[in-house]
């Protein structure tokens, strides 16, 4: 009996002690869903209160986009944005928009009143032809999309929607930030414009489809930045859609201002000279890599292409486009450097003088042509002429560059190789991108004898030497990426980074958020001798050589320079031939004070008819009357006539 009776307490006890168990740890769970529903209660109503409140409110009442305006963009001289002029700012216009909630979101409703709209209006229904096509329109109706009658309306069509009641009851005019280019065509491939996103552009980048964004130049390079922050507010609207009720629920950030390092009298001058030709010209800051001016022509109007007239966006777009506008000729073109490259050679020849018995001082005879002797037998002799048919006589260094003498280089080239040369070209970059912050850069091209075998099968002979030593043959540069070579000779092998954001502003208090600080992007060792030889060679071209008779004038600074003429396979007429200005100013001023000029023109027919007169009205922008002191110096022979000398 007792021990029936102990198995039975244990038995209870057991029971009673998992009942227990359980029962602890139901009411721990009980206990920790409360804590949990607590805190989230708390979340929902204290911490994310006000976001859910304005969630709830735009889930039961209809919200609108603020759409933000676009940061500006002013020139290098930028004060205040209240004192300064904008080179690209924004205005303020009216759409016409149809309240479509008043046809019962019904597309056949909207179809007759398009046709009557347009009939008051007198605007041809094919405007709307691509609004109109199926199934898109039907979809974007009956889904309560906007739908735009018409975009910056004018004063007049704004009166003219008014008196009609059969319209003016179904149109919202809805207020729509405009873009201006201040500078038009003159600045338009530095600035780019702004266009509707592509389906691509909605697929790739962080974009809505009713914004706005950038579609080349700093527009594109900085849309982010320029975008800004929409803001929305909601509207509580009465069955005929009349607005009852209206509350900014978020303010609209306008996008960052964008201070400039052009310099906007410089570059309306360098397009202005541009007008009629084809070709790009640049103005830098050598010891620093800011962009002063980069013009390229042809051009194109980005007011038109940023413009809400879609028949005339259309019809510009394609003009342009078919007549290469597009194109940044200054950074996404490439030719032969020609004559402007006999510095760098000169260059690569001092710097090796010791290996070939090389000095500023060393002399060669031109008589007009130089013959390269053969060295396969059966092969006859290769006979290279100078653009002087008469020759030069007899020149050092200096002097050869004055004339621009081919055959002087030539002999050089001869005597040097291509290896010395081509090294030095690698060295200043002229087979790579610039960085510069502006898209679609490409790089130039450096031959050499592996990349000859491998495009054309063959091994690098003398002849290619010879010419690559007047800068024709395989060598081709950007305009760009050839100013940045003259940069650094300046500079005594130093390279800068070229730039045309100085600054990122705050809209609201002006303040910078961000400078651009000057990045070295090559440091060559170089003798001074060899940057001085080379000084002296490159004054004498403006003093009495092949630029004196445009550049060598009363009211511009002292320049130096070089003039070239590439020829091209349009063989024939001087007409064929590409032309090349590359100078600097004041010419014997510390390099801190100088502006490099580079002018390249198509067609140009000679570096001195072509291309200098562009330099000169750049030249004269940069150093108006008064801004520099000029040395009185007499030439020690005439000038060179300008028609086709390199």
């Amino acid at each position: 009996m007792l021990g029936g009776g102990g198995s039975s307490s244990a038995t209870e006890f057991r029971l009673e002690r998992s009942f227990r168990l359980r029962l602890y740890m139901f009411s721990g769970l009980v206990a920790f869903a409360l804590i949990a529903f607590v805190i989230q209660l708390f979340n929902l109503q204290i911490v994310q209160g006000t976001d859910n409140s304005l969630k709830a409110e735009k889930f039961v009442r209809k919200s609108e986009t603020i759409p933000a305006a676009r940061g500006e963009m002013f020139d290098r001289n930028f004060l205040t944005p209240e004192t300064s002029m904008a080179l690209v700012s924004n205005y303020s216009s009216l759409d016409a928009v149809l309240n479509t909630s008043l046809l019962k979101y019904d597309p056949t409703k909207v179809k007759n009143f398009l046709q009557e709209f347009a009939r008051t209006l007198s605007i041809p229904m094919s405007y709307y032809e691509e609004d109109l096509l199926e199934p898109k329109f039907s979809k974007k109706i009956k889904t309560k999309k906007p739908f735009v009658l018409l975009e910056a309306i004018s004063k007049a069509q704004q009166e003219r929607i008014s008196v009609f009641d059969n319209i003016s009851k179904y149109v919202i005019l809805v207020p729509s930030p405009r873009r201006i280019y201040k500078m038009g065509p003159a600045l338009a491939h530095v600035t780019g414009y702004i266009g509707k996103p592509s389906k691509t552009d909605l697929l790739t980048r962080e974009i809505k489809s009713y914004q706005w964004l950038g579609k080349d130049g700093l527009e594109l390079q900085y849309d982010s930045r320029l975008r800004g922050t929409d803001g929305f507010r909601i509207q509580k609207r009465s069955s005929e859609g009349n607005i009852e009720e209206e509350r900014v629920v978020e303010h609209s950030t306008p996008g960052n201002n964008l201070v400039l390092t052009i310099d906007k009298d410089i570059q309306l001058a360098a397009y202005k000279a541009l007008k009629g030709a084809r070709g790009t010209a640049i103005a830098m800051r050598p010891s620093t890599g800011e962009i002063l001016a980069m013009a390229s022509n042809p051009s194109y109007d980005p007011n038109v292409l940023s413009g809400k007239s879609r028949s005339e966006r259309t019809a510009h777009y394609k003009r342009v486009d078919a007549n290469g506008g597009f194109l940044n000729l200054a950074i996404q073109s490439k030719f032969p450097p020609a004559s402007t490259y006999k510095t760098l050679v000169a260059l690569a020849a001092l710097e090796s003088g010791h290996k070939v018995d090389y000095t500023p001082e060393t002399s060669y005879q031109c008589n007009g042509s130089y013959t390269l002797k053969s060295t396969f037998a059966g092969v006859p002799d290769q006979v290279f002429y100078c653009w002087e048919k008469g020759g030069h006589g007899t020149n050092d260094l200096a002097h050869a560059l004055q004339k621009s003498c081919s055959v002087y280089f030539y002999n050089l080239g001869y005597k040097l190789g291509s290896d010395p040369i081509l090294t030095y070209s690698r060295l200043f970059l002229l087979d790579q991108k610039s960085k510069v912050d502006l898209p679609g850069e490409i790089a130039g091209q450096v031959p050499s004898p592996a990349w000859k075998k491998r495009i054309y099968g063959t091994r690098w002979f003398d002849g290619d030497t010879i010419n690559l030593s007047i800068g024709q043959g395989f060598m081709s540069v950007t305009p760009l990426s050839m100013t940045l070579f003259y940069a650094g000779l300046l500079n005594r092998g130093q390279i800068y980074q070229p730039y045309i954001v100085n600054e990122i502003r705050d809209p609201l208090d002006n303040s910078i958020i961000n400078r651009t600080d000057p990045q070295r992007l090559s440091d060559i060792p170089i003798q001074s001798s060899t940057v001085e030889a080379i000084k002296a060679g490159l004054r004498l071209v403006v003093k009495n050589g092949t630029a004196a008779f445009v550049l060598n004038k009363p009211g511009l600074p002292d320049i130096a320079g070089k003039t070239g003429t590439a020829q091209t396979r349009r063989r024939g007429s001087s007409g064929s031939n590409h032309a090349w200005f590359i100078g600097y100013a004041p010419a014997n001023a510390p390099v801190s004070e100088q502006v490099l000029v580079a002018v390249f023109v198509e067609y140009g027919v000679g570096g001195a008819a072509g291309a200098a007169p562009v330099a000169r009205e750049m030249f004269r922008a940069a150093f108006p009357p008064g801004s520099f002191k000029r040395t009185a110096e007499i030439p020690e022979t005439a000038p060179i006539a300008p028609e086709n000398v390199q």
